[in-house]
């Protein structure tokens, strides 16, 4: 899986394409790391075309959400496929992180 990333008013987004995966969501869990040493706390990521979710990658997720929210910035979700989506509620995920059905709305979201 690879994964792009710009700032957009504010909010970092990483858009992912293919899976997320332990080996894929260790590459995201050192750019998050990047962007939390910059000071960045507002981070997106766009799952759009995320099709299997792994657990193992599930937990790196968690791991660096507790991070970003230790530093008082947060991590949100948007564009999940249904399967995914489902996947997330079945595991509890979806409690811990907001998601929502387009970028624009979740960018708004971190200014509410």
């Amino acid at each position: 899986m690879a994964y792009r990333s710009r700032l957009k008013m504010g909010v970092d987004i990483l858009k992912f394409q293919g899976d997320l995966n332990a080996t894929e969501m260790i590459k995201m869990k050192s750019r998050v790391t990047r962007l939390l040493n910059k000071n960045h706390k507002k981070l997106l990521l766009d799952l759009k075309d995320a099709r299997h979710v792994e657990l193992a990658g599930l937990g790196i997720l968690v791991d660096r959400l507790m991070k970003v929210r230790a530093r008082k910035g947060d991590i949100k979700l948007c564009n999940l496929r249904p399967e995914v989506e489902q996947t997330f509620r079945m595991i509890g995920v979806s409690d811990l992180m907001e998601s929502f059905r387009s970028e624009e709305e979740a960018i708004r979201s971190f200014a509410a």
